[in-house]
């Protein structure tokens, strides 16, 4: 009997909550190449409705790789050409110790666009 697969949106939950411009991004589960796409289409979906601050809550996040690093190098990145203010929260003390080891990857020290 074949194993039935696992969809990306059963290891990454996103949720979404606005309060007047500000909106709370919250991330639950894997954050890797397969849910990624996910992760993307959320904060498209978020900056769309031109919110002054973006809140990315990663408290529920319990595995991030590679692929998955990038993916919040791209969101930050994303987020920051629309001048939208970014703050990140929930962040596991492994997954932080990581980003500041590898300072280019980190969310919180992005690429800004200069104008």
């Amino acid at each position: 009997m074949p194993e039935a697969a696992v969809r990306a949106d059963q290891l990454l939950q996103v949720h979404t909550v606005w309060w007047g411009d500000t909106v709370l991004l919250c991330l639950d589960g894997e954050l890797d190449i397969a849910t990624a796409p996910l992760a993307g289409q959320a904060v498209t979906a978020v900056l769309a409705g031109q919110p002054g601050v973006l809140c990315l809550d990663l408290t529920g996040l319990v595995f991030c790789d590679v692929a998955g690093l990038h993916a919040l190098r791209r969101l930050t990145d994303q987020v920051h050409a629309t001048r939208t203010r970014l703050h990140l929260a929930g962040l596991h003390p492994r997954l932080r110790y990581t980003l500041a080891r590898l300072k280019t990857l980190s969310p919180w020290n992005p690429t800004v666009p200069q104008h």
